[in-house]
């Protein structure tokens, strides 16, 4: 019985080891060829928990590879720190399904310190199931250390998309994995140009530290200096810290390895899980990608050489197996706080040595036609997500908008809010070289959000009324918001059913925002970088003398876009969603410090679920 068992075991592992590292739990029936047939329910069973990377589930690792594919060892770069982990994975279990079944998720909880836990399903609208939409203070409660709670939502919006927890920073921290929705060949407007969609051909990149997020968050806000970034990982695994013992003096872990065949089409889905103010760009040695969906909404196909993601970005891109069948380098090269570090993958033909890797050098970074740079400026090298068409038919007509909202995003010194500098003992006014740092606060017109502490879906008439704002409130208030902190529950009411536009101008000078809405897709009509301090009133002078240009004829849809430095993106969706939507920007940081919102559309929603979790 025992050698069975040790039989049954290396027989996991070694399955495992071949797949490569980051795609986990694929056993599930509902991974499946979609034919558009019967839906079906899905079902997963999650564990939360506080873990850590290089655990004795790892015995030898990296000095025996075979242990670093183990059950349980999460490699990480190497280095051992403490995690969050879902089923002690990293990335947690990967979610792929056919267009329209079920997904039932039963997520424990059972996080030390009392930690509470909520999981966001990033892409997914949840119209008709808003409970779901897993954001604590928004939507739903936290689920409590020591309990349970099972999302259950319908998998309706095809493509490429991604779960992460909406807690704390609990997503920097490992408890994030990939939700891939896939549709039948007869409503995949791409089935025609790629031959295989494999399932381990999906790829999550993020930036890592040898630091807790929480620790890292804490002493930025606090002034004290911490590396933010030690590296990047590609499904989980990162090659850069070299450890030693007696027999192996300069070991890493082993390169993540993607499979193809000469001859064939390759669908690869590409997800950006960045916590930090780090962008990372994608590309593959001698190979082109022709990209066809972004966050998940199929786009008419287009070749670039690199993609750069911004924290929650996916983009779908076919990769044609016609070179010499060898090994070749996944490049992911860090921008912004990240910008020291690139990683690399490999992919290997079929036919190459199984421990061969490529022949050029590793460090070098990928040149080229780049598809959403890091700034949205032209030229012939370049190409803005709002140059993009989208390949599905459009049904609705947005050319006319019934409301504009003007969001301006930027980075500036106030005293109390988010306790970063006090009046007193600590203002920012006397922040300087030689006494303490200066942290600006990421904000929106002038506000920083405060979440009220009990869940705006289900209990937003129960919030004190003074807590709320928004632009137009406090102009009539004593506070100069220019000059004074203002923190508040910034709220924008929406119509039911009106074509709303949303104007993003950045003037937070050096750092662009990737800027993700709950509930809903938009539509791009137009973004362009103008200069070093671009504000609203700029945009607005612009627009009314005809020099602020819309794309109305089929325009991208997104759910996350980066606003560039000093320029704007402008957005239109139908506010045909009710609920309250959370709009913020998606660096863990900046959220924290207030740069968010909530979209109050009007209307009815079900009732919440009797089991919903309570706030405590």
């Amino acid at each position: 019985m025992g050698k069975l068992l040790c039989l049954m075991l290396s027989m996991l592992i070694i399955s495992t080891v071949v797949q490569g590292y980051g795609i986990n739990d694929l056993d599930n029936p509902c991974l499946r060829e979609c034919t558009g047939s019967e839906p079906m329910t899905c079902e997963y069973d999650w564990t939360i928990e506080s873990y850590y990377s290089m655990s004795r589930a790892c015995y030898q690792c990296p000095f025996n590879e075979f242990d670093c594919h183990r059950p349980h060892c999460i490699p990480s770069a190497g280095y051992a720190r403490p995690v969050y982990s879902v089923n002690r994975q990293e990335p947690g279990p990967s979610i792929q399904v056919c267009e329209n079944d079920i997904i039932k998720v039963h997520v424990h909880n059972r996080l030390q310190n009392e930690e509470g836990e909520s999981i966001h399903w990033h892409g997914f609208h949840m119209q008709g199931t808003q409970h779901m939409d897993g954001v604590s203070g928004v939507t739903q409660c936290p689920i409590n250390a020591g309990h349970d709670f099972t999302y259950e939502f319908i998998a309706e919006q095809p493509g490429t998309h991604w779960w992460h927890s909406h807690a704390g920073v609990h997503r920097a921290d490992g408890v994030y994995g990939s939700l891939i929705v896939r549709q039948s060949s007869e409503s995949d407007p791409h089935r025609a140009l790629y031959d295989k969609d494999d399932p381990y051909h999906v790829i999550t990149i993020k930036e890592w530290s040898k630091s807790p997020a929480i620790a890292i968050s804490t002493a930025g806000q606090s002034g004290v200096a911490i590396d933010a970034n030690d590296g990047i990982l590609i499904n989980g695994v990162g090659t850069n810290q070299v450890l030693s013992n007696s027999d192996y003096p300069n070991a890493t872990i082993d390169h993540h390895v993607v499979y193809v065949t000469s001859g064939q089409r390759y669908r690869f889905r590409v997800i950006s899980a960045a916590n930090d103010v780090c962008a990372l760009s994608i590309s593959v040695d001698n190979h082109t990608l022709t990209v066809i969906a972004m966050d998940g909404a199929p786009v008419n196909p287009i070749d670039v050489d690199m993609i750069t993601l911004f924290s929650a970005e996916r983009y779908d891109f076919i990769l044609n197996a016609d070179q010499s069948p060898t090994n070749y380098w996944i490049r992911v090269a860090g921008l912004y706080t990240c910008a020291q570090y690139q990683e690399v993958a490999i992919l290997q033909y079929a036919g190459a040595p199984p421990d061969s890797k490529p022949e050029s050098d590793k460090d070098l970074r990928a040149q080229g036609k780049v598809l959403n740079p890091q700034t949205a400026l032209r030229d012939s090298e370049t190409v803005l997500v709002s140059d993009l068409t989208d390949a599905d038919e459009k049904e609705d007509d947005l050319s006319h908008a019934d409301v504009t909202h003007y969001l301006e995003l930027n980075a500036v010194s106030r005293n109390e809010a988010k306790s970063v500098h006090h009046p007193v003992f600590y203002p920012y006014e006397l922040a300087g070289t030689d006494t303490y740092s200066l942290k600006n606060l990421p904000i929106i017109n002038n506000i920083t959000m405060s979440l009220p502490g009990i869940p705006l879906l289900s209990h937003w008439r129960d919030v004190d009324e003074a807590s709320w704002c928004n632009e137009d409130s406090l102009q009539t208030s004593l506070k100069d918001c220019s000059q004074e902190a203002c923190e508040c529950t910034y709220r924008i009411d929406i119509k039911y059913n009106q074509v709303v536009e949303v104007v993003y101008v950045n003037t937070a000078r050096g750092i662009p925002h990737p800027m993700h809405i709950h509930g809903y897709y938009f539509e791009v009509l137009g973004m362009e970088t103008m200069w070093d301090f671009f504000t609203i009133e700029d945009f607005k002078r612009l627009d009314a003398q005809g020099e602020i240009s819309r794309n109305l004829k089929n325009p991208p849809r997104k759910d996350t876009i980066m606003i560039p430095v000093g320029g704007y993106v402008i957005t239109r969706f139908r506010s045909d969603n009710p609920g309250w939507w959370l709009m913020h920007c998606h660096f863990d940081a900046h959220f924290a410090l207030g740069m968010a919102l909530v979209f109050h559309v009007e209307g009815s929603v079900p009732p919440p679920p009797a089991s919903m979790p309570v706030c405590t």
